[in-house]
């Protein structure tokens, strides 16, 4: 983060892998205002800090919703790339003097209170993982935005699906069911783009594969102002 302008933490893990995380920067304040102002930011599946380091070096609060050890408290492993070592989202906290600017919560999202308290939440790709399969994707992103106070920005990074299988199992969903997952009343959608297809493979999916990435970015509208009665 230089200035005004936003990108991921290169040093994680996952920094490599293609985020549209920098095109926040044209609706969230950074900078001189951000650390006056101190905004709260609530990153779903923080892992090892990609997305919550650079909110912290903006100027923002962070609460970190993560329960995977392996990315809070760093560990090695194998993979058919060659060996990794994870520094631990704790330990770079620390590094940078940023653990009191950092919440970290060890707990599914979807227990935790939609009570409309943050200007930015965001999740990354976290949709169509296994664990949240408990849960359909319309209400996965719907008690995301409702953990967004008026005024703020819900940002959610997602999957189109490639091929049949991905297409049925309903979390990798087409921009137009994105779309109506997310028109809601006293919100406004500023964006929701095709950002094409990338090659990856990192852990938990060695195999080389593809994925068509997509972004939505919706503005939590402000409550209407109450006009004060004439004396």
């Amino acid at each position: 983060m230089r200035g005004h302008v936003l990108d991921v933490d290169e040093k994680s893990y996952w920094g490599p892998y293609y985020s549209y995380f920098p095109a926040l920067a044209r609706y969230i304040p950074l900078g001189e205002y951000a650390r006056r102002v101190r905004p709260r930011a609530c990153v779903l599946g923080a892992s090892d800090g990609k997305f919550a380091l650079p909110l912290l070096r903006a100027g923002w609060e962070v609460v970190g919703v993560e329960t995977d050890a392996l990315f809070l408290n760093g560990g090695e492993f194998d993979l058919v790339d060659g060996h990794h070592e994870v520094v631990g989202l704790r330990q770079r906290l620390a590094s940078e003097g940023l653990t009191e600017g950092c919440t970290i919560v060890e707990q599914d999202y979807m227990t935790l209170p939609a009570a409309g308290d943050f200007q930015l939440v965001m999740g990354s790709g976290l949709w169509s993982m296994p664990p949240n399969r408990a849960h359909t994707l319309e209400a996965l992103i719907r008690h995301a935005m409702d953990m967004v106070a008026p005024g703020g920005i819900f940002f959610g990074e997602y999957l189109i699906g490639l091929n049949d299988e991905e297409r049925r199992c309903g979390y990798y969903p087409p921009r137009e069911e994105m779309d109506r997952i997310v028109d809601r009343p006293g919100w406004q959608l500023f964006e929701n783009a095709d950002l094409g297809i990338r090659g990856e493979s990192h852990l938990g999916y060695e195999e080389w594969h593809y994925h068509r990435y997509a972004a939505a970015i919706v503005h939590r509208m402000p409550l209407p102002t109450t006009p004060e009665p004439a004396p």
